[in-house]
């Protein structure tokens, strides 16, 4: 018998002892002959597989998580060298959004040229968000507004001073905790976040959500920005989004104030496709829009990372579209600079105290409605002349207890002592009690509601038996933020440009005037109208921005 012959022999032999046919054999009735498994090991195995394809998922949930948590910079919120002005509202937001120019990086000098000089604000947008989270005011400060910044610090901790006249632009030189610093000096809201982005930023995000459709009245080509486009509607993408955001020459008066009611134009109809269906269904257009977000922004401290990003998006997602309120700053010419500068005109002041005071724009209630779960209970249940209340300054910076102090005797809480040791410098304010006693902690909640602090700050500590307060930089009472009477809406948004999300998107109207004020490389175009350079440049072979990527 040859080898072949006895494999083949014993191979049999196991087939045939197992009931199974030899090769060629008839085949066996179905399942006849095998093993049957038992239901438990089946269904054992079966969750053993979707136990592990569930791993898998978190895992790369979490990796994708860690990424874009690695894409995000972020840095100081405030870098003045004072507190914030402004009162604080339990549930309501105001968010510094900055249009930076910076052009350093290799992605920004492609766009816009390359420029070592220190960056600009080139757009600055305070973005308030009512406390019941339905409304928004999105409020433009236009670049050439003359203010005098406070003294900040950079980001290796040198202070720095301004004249007593400067554009407000000049603000971002040494980062966004200036420009915040700045922004909160002139209007008196407190700012909580910033977000800026550059012009890569722009022209990713415009990719991420395919695109921006806006319309213009006429044709139009501005040589400063390269906007070019004929009349009617186009869905921007890249740097044609970047060019018509950018744009100071082809619509209204050519004005700095008109290029804020064209971004406002962009981000209305941004705002109608980002709660479009197609938009936010899609799971890829998400991770798409996550991704470009990460690397677009630079973010204050306490909003880095995806999932606070993610937190504010499903906030403002949930605010409908015609409660956003789009405004410009009212201005008038600055005595200091007529040509040139602005400074607030008639209504900035009531539109400044609109968005402190938490004033919709939109007709839409306001008011704010803090709950149990966010803030400390704000009901008396003490009489606070009863309660001990001890100040200690966590901030670093001198007379904040005794401020702090003197709000709370304002306030009922007349048994008041400020300490004059320090704990140490805090990042967020604690108000600490004991637990021997359950009316400890009733006292040191309404501390905290007095104080306006979340119920997040009530810490125990042992071996005290009165409330102790420590004063972080997020308190903002005792900063001069005393309470103001309502804002007159209708002298905030008489000369403000208002503009309600929930309308029909505008075309952008194209300025009659002449260009001017153009660059050396653009002087062919000076003195011609937009609608002559549109056709010289078509002439040139200059492409439509929205034939541009």
């Amino acid at each position: 018998m040859t080898l072949e012959d006895s494999n083949g022999g014993r191979a049999a032999a196991r087939r045939a002892a197992r009931g199974k046919s030899a090769p060629n054999g008839p085949s066996l009735p179905n399942g006849a002959g095998r093993r049957k498994q038992k239901p438990k090991q089946r269904a054992k195995r079966i969750a053993m597989g979707v136990s592990g394809f569930v791993i898998l998922v978190a895992a790369a949930g979490c990796a994708w998580v860690y990424q874009l948590d690695s894409n995000i910079q972020h840095s100081a919120l405030d870098t003045g060298t004072q507190p914030q002005k402004g009162k604080v509202i339990p549930g309501a937001l105001n968010i510094m959004v900055i249009g930076s120019d910076t052009r350093n990086a290799a992605a920004d000098s492609s766009i816009g040229g390359q420029d070592y000089s220190l960056p600009h604000a080139d757009v600055e947008m305070l973005v308030h968000v009512s406390a019941d989270h339905q409304n928004a005011t999105v409020m433009s400060i236009p670049r050439d507004t003359d203010v005098q910044i406070p003294p900040c610090k950079d980001s290796k901790g040198v202070t720095h001073t301004f004249g007593t006249h400067d554009q407000i632009t000049n603000s971002l030189n040494y980062g966004p905790g200036c420009t915040v610093s700045a922004v909160n000096a002139l209007t008196g809201v407190h700012i909580d976040h910033f977000m800026v982005v550059d012009f890569a930023g722009v022209v990713n995000m415009s990719d991420a959500v395919g695109g921006v459709q806006v319309c213009v009245n006429h044709n139009v080509y501005d040589p400063g920005s390269h906007l070019k486009l004929s009349t009617g509607t186009h869905t921007l993408v890249g740097q044609g989004a970047l060019a018509f955001m950018r744009s100071r020459h082809a619509f209204g008066t050519g004005s700095d104030v008109d290029r804020t009611q064209t971004q406002h134009i962009y981000l209305s109809a941004l705002i109608h496709k980002m709660k479009s269906a197609s938009t936010l269904a899609d799971p890829t257009n998400v991770f798409s829009l996550a991704e470009a977000a990460s690397h677009a922004f630079i973010v204050d401290n306490d909003l880095s990372g995806v999932t606070n990003l993610i937190s504010l998006a499903n906030t403002m997602g949930g605010i409908p579209t015609n409660h956003i309120t789009f405004a410009t700053m009212p201005t008038a010419a600055d005595p200091y600079n007529p040509n040139a500068w602005l400074v607030p005109g008639p209504g900035a002041q009531d539109l400044f105290d609109a968005i402190a005071n938490d004033q919709s724009l939109s007709g839409g209630s306001s008011a704010p409605k803090p709950t149990a779960s966010s803030t400390a209970s704000a009901t008396p249940t003490v009489d606070p002349s009863t309660v001990e209340v001890h100040v200690l300054n966590g901030t670093g910076v001198t007379g904040r207890a005794a401020a702090v102090g003197s709000e709370l005797t304002g306030k009922g809480y007349s048994n008041t002592v400020v300490e004059h040791t320090s704990p140490g410098v805090v990042s967020a304010s604690k108000v600490e009690y004991s637990t021997a006693d359950p009316q400890y902690k009733r006292e040191a909640q309404q501390v905290a509601a007095a104080l306006g602090l979340p119920s997040s700050s009530l810490t125990t500590a042992s071996g005290i038996t009165t409330v102790h307060v420590v004063v972080g930089p997020d308190l903002k009472v005792g900063s001069g933020s005393g309470s103001k009477p309502p804002a007159d809406v209708s002298k905030a948004t008489a000369g403000a440009h208002t503009e309600n999300a929930g309308d029909t998107v505008k075309c952008a109207q194209a300025t009659p005037f002449p260009l001017g004020g153009l660059p050396a490389s653009a002087a062919a175009y000076q003195g011609l109208t937009v609608e002559q350079a549109y056709a010289l440049a078509t002439k040139n072979g200059i492409p439509d921005s929205d034939k541009v990527k």
